[in-house]
């Protein structure tokens, strides 16, 4: 109830509510009674490098579908290397190119970082060094969730990016959960998109739960979007036929 109600959108027509803003995750291994509702977005992902922190309070959260990678060329193409000193410039103009994507992001105000697509191993090097949490190949439905969580726009190129294009969260962090480790974001302020996090006994318990959870929210929204109830128990036929 309280998820539909969050995420309801009140006009002069009555609520809008799209239950695809009410994500569910699923993990086996705790009691149901663990489940709760997420003020934010869970993530299936983990931290990309170890060095970086794992836990951001007041987070500015970037969001890119772009790499942070050196673009390959579209065409086959030949680099002759001659000498030990050929090799490091061109291993040193790689790494300045890929320095240069991550002093874009942090000179935004970014903290955070959640990227669609790869980060090469060197900006997670750099990333980690200034501090940044980030996270690699989430999918299109989480980017855009947690743009509307975060409020957060997602960049399609790095060289837009500004601090108005940033989201905020009260907290980003990473979670242990089972044998595998997920990144919370929670405290988002006034957040269009939820989390469900659902946890029980086993695969078959989840599954089973999940359904009911779909069906009692469709249930709240129809509810709210239409408030009338029809009477069970044989009422309407005693008011239409009470002989």
């Amino acid at each position: 109830m309280d998820a539909v109600r969050k995420v309801a959108q009140k006009s002069d027509e009555g609520y809008k509510i799209d239950l695809g803003d009410i994500k569910i995750n699923k993990k086996a291994g705790e009691s149901m009674e663990e489940s709760c509702l997420i003020e934010g977005i869970v993530l299936d992902k983990e931290v990309v490098h170890s060095g970086m922190p794992k836990t951001i309070k007041s987070a500015n959260i970037a969001l890119l579908n772009t790499p942070l990678e050196v673009e390959k060329t579209e065409f086959t193409a030949k680099i002759n290397i001659e000498s030990p000193e050929d090799m490091k410039a061109f291993l040193d103009e790689e790494e300045n190119i890929l320095r240069n994507m991550v002093d874009k992001v942090t000179k935004s105000g970014a903290n955070v970082l959640i990227c669609q697509k790869g980060i090469d191993d060197v900006a997670q090097h750099f990333l980690a060094k200034a501090g940044v949490l980030a996270v690699r190949r989430a999918s299109e439905s989480n980017m855009e969730a947690i743009s509307k969580a975060t409020g957060a726009k997602i960049i399609v190129n790095l060289e837009g990016l500004v601090d108005k294009d940033l989201g905020h969260a009260q907290l980003v962090e990473e979670r242990k959960m089972g044998d595998d480790k997920w990144v919370f974001i929670e405290g988002c302020k006034n957040p269009r998109a939820l989390t469900i996090l659902l946890r029980g006994g086993t695969e078959k318990v989840i599954d089973e739960a999940e359904r009911a959870i779909h069906d009692t929210l469709c249930v709240v929204k129809d509810i709210m979007q239409r408030p009338y109830v029809v009477a069970g128990g044989g009422a309407p036929k005693l008011r239409f036929h009470p002989e």
